[in-house]
């Protein structure tokens, strides 16, 4: 295979499932060689086996920083001199639960995985990104994956909508900063987009949690809405679009909101939208205090 014949290549975090699932196989049919970090030996072979040498796995955890010179090595290896064409930081948890019970345990497990991963992944790999001493070589991009989360806050919620806040400020302090290098750095910001991320948090946020206590009835509401949003939820494809589009066109996009909800958060006045949130859980009549009759 010549220079001029190598796929650009692209790391993509959490590929096993879901949102990254649907994006490395976007970009590999779009012509990408995709790098993809799974946690599970097992899962890499069966990446391996459904996209062949489209795919290389990185078997690594994005809080493991000690894993990480191999894998920037494996990566660059691959690459044969040629620069990383994007990092696309999509690895995250959701761990719920109302912010004066929940464990500070799962806190700080939601920061670890959605927040200081994606600064030490990203900072690893800067150097193959374009952010050296090298010049002549076209820089790659950064892709965050966000949430509408972090414009609004859920009731329960809170420590996913708070790391997801801090990727804000993450991405829009990296954009700054990389200017530079001219390295890109977007955020893509979808609201509820089918995959397995709360379905994993459900087997440890289950409605059985919180009984007996003042939250024992908001909490279990909270679960049956948050399935039948997930019922409805998007094709991960609408955030694959919202990718490539980040990764290829000349003039990316600074922020991606694909939910209308983005905007209304941010437009409304905050008692306004607690309304407005409340009524979409099903919470409004449990949660929202009573008049104050005057006698």
């Amino acid at each position: 295979m010549t220079h001029n014949d190598r796929r650009r290549g692209v790391v993509v975090t959490g590929v096993s499932t879901g949102i990254g699932r649907a994006i490395a196989e976007d970009l590999m049919k779009a012509g990408y060689l995709v790098f993809g970090s799974v946690r599970r030996l097992n899962d890499a072979t069966e990446l391996m086996e459904s996209f062949g040498t489209s795919f290389v796995p990185l078997l690594f955890d994005v809080t493991d920083s000690a894993a990480l010179p191999a894998i920037v090595e494996t990566v660059s290896q691959h690459l044969q001199g040629d620069p990383l064409a994007a990092l696309i930081n999509n690895a995250g948890v959701s761990l719920s639960g109302p912010l004066l019970l929940q464990p500070v345990e799962e806190f700080r497990k939601t920061f670890e995985v959605n927040v200081f991963g994606v600064l030490e992944v990203t900072r690893a790999f800067l150097p193959l990104l374009g952010a050296s001493e090298q010049t002549g070589k076209r820089p790659g991009r950064i892709i965050n994956i966000g949430s509408v989360a972090g414009a609004v806050t859920t009731p329960f919620m809170t420590a996913y909508s708070a790391s997801k806040h801090a990727i804000e400020a993450l991405s829009q302090g990296l954009r700054r900063e990389l200017i530079p290098y001219g390295i890109e750095v977007s955020t893509i910001e979808p609201s509820f987009i089918r995959s397995s991320l709360f379905e994993k948090a459900a087997t440890i946020g289950a409605e059985h949690r919180y009984q007996d206590t003042h939250y024992q009835i908001l909490w279990q509401q909270f679960n049956r809405a948050l399935a039948q949003q997930e019922a409805k939820a998007a094709s991960p494809n609408k955030v694959t679009r919202a990718v490539l589009h980040a990764l290829k066109s000349r003039y990316p996009r600074t922020r991606y909101p694909l939910d209308r909800i983005w905007y209304i958060g941010r437009c409304l006045p905050d008692r306004v939208f607690d309304k407005l949130i409340f009524k979409v859980l099903g919470i409004d009549r449990l949660i929202l205090p009573s008049p104050i009759k005057k006698t």
